[in-house]
């Protein structure tokens, strides 16, 4: 394309976009590049889902979301847009539990495709699971889990569980809270920051070992489908923490 034959005003954006994209760019990835191989190797586990749940329409349509999801957020990290890093992070996670519940909710999944949301007008929540995530702390191997965890590791019970901690955070970046703004008085662009860098990849990394085990919980008989390479590829790249592997383990081998 030939830039010089864009009009001012575009012709404008497109040249400071390009020089503080390509910098931040440059200063991510000459401190980051492996970090970012890692977080990359991690969604690409997504393809084990998406062959998996082929049957499944809300799969068909959902997984494809989610891997973009979490695709951009490393996209928009690496140019320093951690705001929108953040952003993206709560769309994936709240499209998980969609792709849950709707695997279950045939009627409904026609419904929200539609986007005819008339069936919410009798519910005290916003989201059709209920209130405090109710629907997924009492499906079978997500209740296993969490009694099995420690106070701080449980997915959907008590008070202070994980996936109520994880998405009222990502929230404030979506309603711009004041620790979430990107730009400051003295600088307009957003710029690369180790902290800032270092700080997102810590929580996407944790985010994506809670997605994981969310889909496997909730769909054990094809975890257990999987061939072994599968299941350790899950277990070891999509789960960072080997606690939670060995947790797995034990529920599911109970059940055979």
């Amino acid at each position: 394309m030939d830039a010089s034959r864009l009009p001012k005003l575009t012709k404008a954006m497109y040249d400071s976009q390009e020089k503080w994209c390509n910098k931040n760019w440059s200063s991510t990835l000459e401190k980051h590049s492996g970090e970012t191989e890692k977080l990359l190797e991690k969604i690409n586990i997504f393809d084990i889902w998406s062959n998996a749940l082929q049957d499944s329409e809300p799969a068909k349509k959902l997984i494809p979301e989610i891997f973009v999801d979490a695709y951009m957020a490393i996209h928009f990290a690496s140019m320093a847009l951690y705001k929108y890093a953040y952003m993206c992070l709560r769309s994936q996670l709240e499209t998980v539990l969609r792709l849950v519940y709707f695997s279950a909710h045939s009627i409904e999944f026609g419904w929200w495709l539609e986007e005819n949301e008339w069936y919410r007008s009798g519910l005290k929540t916003k989201d059709v699971w209920g209130e405090g995530y109710n629907y997924f702390a009492n499906i079978k191997y997500i209740k296993d889990f969490d009694k099995k965890c420690g106070k701080g590791g449980k997915l959907f019970t008590g008070k202070g569980n994980k996936i109520r901690k994880i998405y009222s955070k990502l929230s404030k970046y979506v309603h711009s809270s004041a620790k979430s703004l990107q730009t400051t008085p003295e600088s307009f662009s957003p710029k690369y920051k180790i902290g800032d860098f270092k700080r997102w990849a810590n929580e996407f990394t944790e985010i994506q070992d809670y997605v994981n085990i969310i889909l496997i919980l909730s769909f054990p008989e094809k975890f257990e489908a999987f061939a072994h390479t599968e299941q350790r590829r899950l277990l070891e790249i999509g789960i960072g923490k080997r606690e939670y592997g060995e947790i797995i383990r034990d529920i599911i081998d109970k059940e055979k």
